[in-house]
């Protein structure tokens, strides 16, 4: 039994989807090569936890920590972008051919040393703020367990 849908019959159908199938793969997986080097761009970014714990402040002193944060950001842009080039050496000892594992153990150990210093950083910043911000607000961060 043969199914027909005007000009084209079952095997036509068949034929049709799979190229639209290829064409539809093969879109993708140009674009996927196309782009750019993935990089850890938004690693450890301070500004994300900032905002993370700005949302659990009112609004006064969620403006405090963002000025605070920001008074620091030219201390801490270098930072990141250090951690962020040692993460990159990383990445590019690990995809070598031949695994060099001290360089690899040495890079770690640098990435981890400069992450270390971004936290400081922040936990500088947080220290500050906490000196700032009404005692609803240093309450409001902990949750409200310790009235």
């Amino acid at each position: 039994m043969t199914s027909r849908f005007g000009p084209f019959t079952g095997g036509r159908l068949l034929l049709l989807a799979s190229l639209c199938l290829n064409v539809a793969l093969g879109a993708y997986v140009g674009a996927q090569w196309l782009q750019p080097e993935w990089a850890p761009k938004n690693a450890a970014t301070p500004i994300r936890l900032i905002e993370r714990v700005a949302t659990r402040l009112p609004p006064d002193d969620a403006e405090i920590l963002r000025r605070n944060f920001q008074a620091r950001q030219t201390e801490m842009q270098p930072l990141q972008e250090a951690y962020v080039a040692a993460l990159m050496k990383t990445l590019r000892l690990t995809g070598q051919a031949e695994l060099d594992k001290p360089a690899l153990e040495a890079a770690i150990k640098d990435a981890r040393e400069k992450r270390i210093k971004i936290g400081d950083a922040v936990i500088d910043t947080f220290i500050e703020t906490l000196e700032q911000i009404s005692t609803k607000g240093r309450r409001q961060l902990v949750g409200g367990m310790f009235r």
